[in-house]
């Protein structure tokens, strides 16, 4: 999976609320949010997804327990 620059760019800027993965036998992306009730997403292509995910307002850091 080759990705271009512009789309780096974006995963770095959302990588701090959002884990992505590439499922290559289902040809999908997928990006969960990372908290305890966060959101899952779906999506073949890899800039709808990331258009999803910044429609996401992001939340503030849990603090640990």
């Amino acid at each position: 999976m080759n990705l271009t620059r512009g789309q780096l760019d974006r995963i770095s800027r959302l990588g701090e609320q959002w884990s992505l993965l590439w499922d290559k036998r289902r040809r999908l992306w997928i990006a969960a949010e990372d908290a305890e009730d966060g959101e899952q997403i779906e999506e073949a292509d890899l800039d709808v997804l990331l258009d999803r995910m910044a429609e996401y307002p992001a939340r503030p850091a849990e603090r640990p327990r």
